[in-house]
């Protein structure tokens, strides 16, 4: 069981660290902004790729995919106001106290994100012919986020001029994204075929990812020996949590088909 959950995020590292040897072969000054996005672009299509296999049996629409994933790259930039126009008023981003760390993680940057890739869900796929199961909600959702993700990487990359902290978020905050809204599409795909219970289960979705995000960004901050140890820890919990949640949906899905 240890070996099925770690060997996605042993994956990640490795295809990390093999493509910063070839990308890092020499100091390169100034990178063309073509090759700033296509470093960016990779962790969101590797986890695309990745969580797509877990709907292999009937693969969502790919002009539906491709859309979700642009309006999800789109929705970085509401996020990125909202979060810059508070920090402006209130002063966060900066601010080295534990209190400060966890209030904008839990009450500001995380719940601003979070609903902003479930509104993008909701807002394209909610009534669409192609969310007819359960396990759609899930794949949605991660896809929105991987394109959220995306932006986020690419303006990374701009803003820093490194490859080396796009291979970082290739196994961390990437697949946090994505772990975090699929677990939104869990309940999504429940509350979508059970309509008495929609709110209730959006709503608790929302608040779990939101709370997952929200540890997962106070761990960043605090910048601890203990770091890195306890993102994987988290990241490996949030897998186990999504994980769990696929096998669910699809013994249900077996046991509706042999009735």
């Amino acid at each position: 069981m240890a070996r099925i959950i770690l060997n996605p995020l042993c994956r990640g590292f490795l295809i990390a660290d093999f493509l910063y040897d070839r990308i890092e072969l020499k100091e390169i000054k100034i990178m063309p902004i073509l090759w700033y996005i296509l470093i960016a672009l990779i962790p969101g299509l590797f986890w695309l790729w990745f969580f797509g296999r877990f709907d292999r049996e009937q693969p969502e629409p790919g002009k539906l995919v491709a859309r979700l994933f642009i309006w999800g790259m789109l929705a970085t930039i509401p996020a990125i106001a909202l979060e810059l126009g508070i920090d402006f008023f209130i002063g966060y981003s900066t601010s080295i106290k534990l209190s400060v760390i966890i209030f904008s993680a839990l009450l500001i940057v995380a719940p601003i994100e979070e609903y902003l890739k479930y509104f993008v869900v909701k807002r394209i796929v909610w009534k669409h012919p192609a969310f007819d199961e359960t396990i759609d909600g899930i794949i949605y959702c991660v896809v929105a986020a991987l394109g959220f993700a995306t932006l986020e990487n690419i303006l990374v990359i701009i803003s820093t001029g490194s490859s080396k902290a796009i291979l970082l978020r290739f196994a961390t905050a990437t697949l946090m994204h994505a772990l975090a809204s699929g677990i939104v599409g869990y309940y999504l795909g429940l509350a979508k075929f059970n309509k008495e219970k929609e709110k209730p289960l959006i709503t608790q979705g929302i608040v779990i990812a939101i709370v997952l995000h929200g540890v997962y960004n106070i761990i960043a901050a605090t910048n601890t020996p203990l770091t890195i140890f306890l993102l994987t820890l988290l990241l490996i919990v949030m897998y186990i949590m999504l994980t769990s949640g696929i096998r669910e949906i699809k013994k249900i899905r077996v046991r509706s088909k042999n009735i």
